[in-house]
């Protein structure tokens, strides 16, 4: 399934506005657990690295996973930005 045909240049950047807004709130409150957060954002990041052509996008999540402190590789290694 080709995802970029169906995910719109808009829907990126509001994911990439997301992902900021909750990797600040979690550094500045103890309500969102990290642990879960950084698996939202794994999920995220295999989903772009796959399906978005926009660099910025994976470089935003990937840099949110490490701010929340996960060093974790995500996705396949031949895919886009890898």
């Amino acid at each position: 399934m080709n995802h970029q045909a169906e995910l719109s240049p808009t829907f990126w950047t509001e994911l990439e506005r997301t992902v900021s807004s909750k990797v600040g709130d979690a550094l500045n409150t103890d309500e969102i657990p990290h642990e879960l957060l950084i698996s939202y954002l794994r999920d995220l990041e295999v989903l772009a690295r796959t399906a978005c052509d926009r660099r910025q996008t994976v470089q935003i999540i990937a840099s949110g996973r490490s701010v929340l402190g996960d060093r974790t590789a995500v996705g396949p290694q031949d895919c886009a930005f890898s």
